[in-house]
C-alpha cells in the first residue's frame, strides 16, 4: 500500500469552493479499482489549505494507472482554477 498526500492551497476567496470541489472529486478518485480510500482534511491554522490523502494498492496504481486514465481528468475538472500553483504531492509507505 502507498499513501498519497497532496496539499492544495485555495485561491483567495475560493476557499469554500475548493473544499466542496475536492469533496465531489473524491467520488471520482474512489471509482478507481486500485484506490483503497480517499479523504480530505482542512488546515486549522491556514484554512485555505487542504490535504487530500489517498491510499492506493501501489505507487504505479496512482502514478501510472490513475494519472494515465480518464478518471484523472474527471477529478481535476472539479478543482481546476480553484487553487494556486501546483499541488504538492508526495507518496509514503509503512516504515
Amino acid at each position: 500500500m502507498v499513501t498519497e498526500i497532496a496539499i492544495f492551497t485555495a485561491l483567495a476567496g475560493k476557499e469554500e469552493e475548493l473544499g466542496q470541489a475536492i469533496l465531489k472529486g473524491l467520488d471520482v478518485i474512489r471509482q478507481h479499482p486500485e484506490c483503497i480510500s480517499a479523504n480530505v482534511t482542512r488546515c486549522i491554522e491556514h484554512p485555505e489549505r487542504y490535504m487530500v490523502t489517498n491510499v492506493w494498492t501501489s505507487l504505479e496504481a496512482h502514478t501510472v494507472d490513475f494519472r494515465g486514465g480518464p478518471l484523472f481528468a474527471q477529478w481535476r475538472s472539479h478543482i481546476n482554477g480553484l487553487f494556486t500553483g501546483t499541488a504538492e504531492v508526495f507518496h509514503y509507505q509503512a516504515f
